[in-house]
């Protein structure tokens, strides 16, 4: 080699090296299950500002346990263009712990998930809004159903027999298709103008009062392990003739029957009795109120082509107020915010599903997810 060409090939070599990013170090996260039972597709949350290194980095994450990397979801939860969160899942024994390592990503190491968490808007149907993981779909009205057929800020439920995305699909084959049995999923939950399955009002003089159809929404993320999205109420009296504006922010994760609810307010609610809670309006559906009345179970009569939902709501033990009513409509528990806001949890299960054939299977499972939540996974970060 030709001197010249040999001093250029070193001052190269130097400017490289130079240019190139300093290695990350791997980050060791201990995850524990602190209960004596399994619990499954459980997700696992890391704040990015925790992972020194990763605030830029892009991410792999990979499972002691299970001798692989594992898909995985990064979130900006504020839209401000930087990642906020790291989610992952797995599925742990009773009092399990795993070890599970942060490394920076690769052409090797990434893994995708076939199908994910989906939030939708759906302005051909009125202004739906509609989200589905790979267990169950729902869906909230909008102000063109409104003006046109129907208040409700309930909560819609279908049933799934696809495991992949289906309510797109379901929308442009139209009402009477999804009304009907098919191979993708089936609503024939109905809710009228009540609270449908996990809804929320205020519960002021003995009456359930409840917000009119949402008018804005925004998806803050789409899978493919949640789908996370928020959607804004106009001012609705709460009792007293004083209007409060709501934001709902509902997240929804694979492999999970429920919802995560958080209403926040727009002003102070903390003399009010929030209200959470199931419609009782078809198939002689009955409720059950199970840890001191934090827990609400129903289970109906079976529809004959369809069979059987079960609905399910869970408040946190801080926010219950311990008390229940019925107003004729809607099977209620009582609650009241903290920081002018209120988070709970929503679901539904379908006795054609496996572990939810009878309501005796169905309340243990709703009860459980109380447990669970009771006593979240124990994370520690190493490095």
């Amino acid at each position: 080699m030709k001197k010249s060409a040999l001093i250029l090939a070193v001052i190269f070599g130097i400017f490289c090296w130079a240019g190139e990013s300093p290695a990350i170090d791997n980050i060791t996260v201990k995850v524990s299950n602190p209960l004596n039972e399994s619990r499954s597709c459980e997700t696992i949350s890391l704040e990015i500002k925790k992972l020194a290194g990763f605030e830029k980095a892009k991410p792999a994450v990979y499972s002691e346990s299970l001798k692989k990397f594992i898909p995985y979801q990064l979130i900006d939860e504020n839209g401000d263009g930087a990642n906020d969160e790291l989610i992952f899942q797995s599925d742990f024994n009773a009092k399990q712990t795993q070890l599970f390592e942060i490394v920076e990503a690769n052409a090797t190491n990434q893994v995708q998930l076939e199908y994910g968490a989906v939030a939708n808007y759906i302005p051909q149907r009125k202004d739906d809004f509609a989200w589905e993981n790979d267990k169950l779909g729902f869906r909230m009205y909008g102000q063109e159903l409104q003006r046109t057929e129907l208040t409700s800020s309930g909560i819609d439920v279908w049933m799934k027999k696809a495991e992949r995305p289906v309510m797109i699909d379901l929308y442009a084959k139209g009402h009477d298709y999804y009304h009907a049995d098919n191979s993708m999923a089936i609503d024939f939950f109905n809710i009228g103008p009540t609270l449908g399955d996990g809804g929320l009002g205020s519960w002021f003089d003995g009456k359930l009062l409840m917000s009119e159809n949402y008018y804005q929404y925004k998806i803050i993320t789409n899978g493919p392990i949640r789908t996370i999205f928020e959607l804004t109420y106009k001012p609705w009296d709460m009792g007293g003739g004083e209007k409060i504006g709501e934001v709902k922010r509902i997240s929804l994760d694979i492999g999970s029957n429920f919802n995560k609810i958080e209403s926040r307010f727009e002003a102070d609610v903390k003399n009010a009795t929030l209200a959470v809670g199931v419609t009782k309006n078809e198939r002689n559906r009955k409720a059950t109120y199970l840890k001191n009345n934090s827990v609400l179970c129903t289970w109906e009569d079976a529809e004959p082509r369809f069979g059987i939902i079960g609905c399910g709501v869970v408040l946190p033990k801080d926010e219950a107020m311990k008390k229940t009513a019925d107003d004729g409509k809607n099977y209620l528990l009582f609650a009241k915010a903290k920081n002018n806001s209120v988070i709970y949890y929503a679901g539904a299960g379908w006795n054609r599903t496996a572990g939810f054939e009878t309501k005796e299977k169905w309340n243990a499972f709703v009860e459980k997810k109380a447990r669970l939540i009771e006593n979240p996974l124990k994370i520690e970060i190493k490095k």
